[in-house]
């Protein structure tokens, strides 16, 4: 199963606010784990250089695929006419682009009802863990 994770859940599971984050990024080898450039760059923007240096960690460890293939416009377009801000809009687009099944996110507009009508799902990290059994 292809699982891509927002930028808020390697930042509240390295960070250790969150417990069910935490669980999801220990469990990244259960998950064909994909890392949209958007999300590597906005956690750059975000963590230090510690916190980044774990982020990679993980990254290696589970095996988690870094894709920076650009996401095509006119898929980021149809996301920005959503409603959704230019960054959520592209991480929308390469899930949509490169057929995620699940996006982890507490992002309030991803878990608005966005994703009925495309081809992944939105859950936040506990529908997550509860889903998969990672509590």
């Amino acid at each position: 199963m292809k699982v891509s994770l927002d930028t808020n859940i390697w930042i509240f599971g390295i960070v250790g606010v969150d417990a069910y984050c935490e669980r999801i990024l220990f469990n990244l080898d259960k998950f064909e784990v994909i890392l949209p450039d958007q999300v590597r760059r906005e956690l750059e923007r975000n963590l230090s250089d510690y916190d980044m240096k774990q982020i990679y960690h993980f990254l290696l460890r589970f095996g988690v695929q870094v894709d920076f293939a650009p996401v095509p416009k006119e898929f980021i377009a149809a996301f920005e006419r959503k409603g959704l801000r230019k960054g959520d809009a592209e991480i929308g687009a390469f899930c949509e682009w490169r057929q995620i099944e699940v996006i982890v996110s507490d992002n309030r507009d991803f878990l608005r009802g966005l994703a009925p009508e495309h081809f992944f799902d939105v859950l936040s990290p506990h529908q997550f863990c509860t889903a998969f059994q990672l509590l």
